[in-house]
């Protein structure tokens, strides 16, 4: 599916400070209250959550590629890594958003 305008989920709109994500965190905030979740559980609380499924996955799932599918920064910087790694296989990718599985009552709509 290609990208419009460069942008993973074009539909987000810009909020008046000029984020992105801003819209969309204050729908996530108003959806988590309906669910009656604490106000310490945060958007951020559910990247660490997924992180920590993650790496607990079987072996052959590399860290840098869960970095980059949750869009952080490789906390480890070889200089193989720094000089050598110029793109991840998609299909290496998809073996990260693959290995999240959730029992069906753990899933709700939003």
């Amino acid at each position: 599916m290609p990208l419009a305008g460069n942008h993973l989920f074009p539909d987000l709109t810009v909020s008046a400070s000029g984020e992105r994500g801003d819209n969309f965190a204050h729908s996530f905030s108003k959806h988590k209250k309906r669910l009656g979740l604490p106000d310490a559980i945060t958007f951020h609380s559910f990247r660490h959550t997924v992180f920590t499924k993650l790496r607990n996955q079987e072996a052959h799932i590399r860290k840098l590629w869960i970095d980059t599918v949750l869009g952080n920064e490789a906390s480890h910087k070889s200089q193989g890594t720094m000089n050598y790694t110029s793109g991840i296989e998609v299909a290496n990718l998809k073996q990260v958003i693959e290995a999240l599985t959730y029992p069906p009552e753990c899933i709700m709509p939003f």
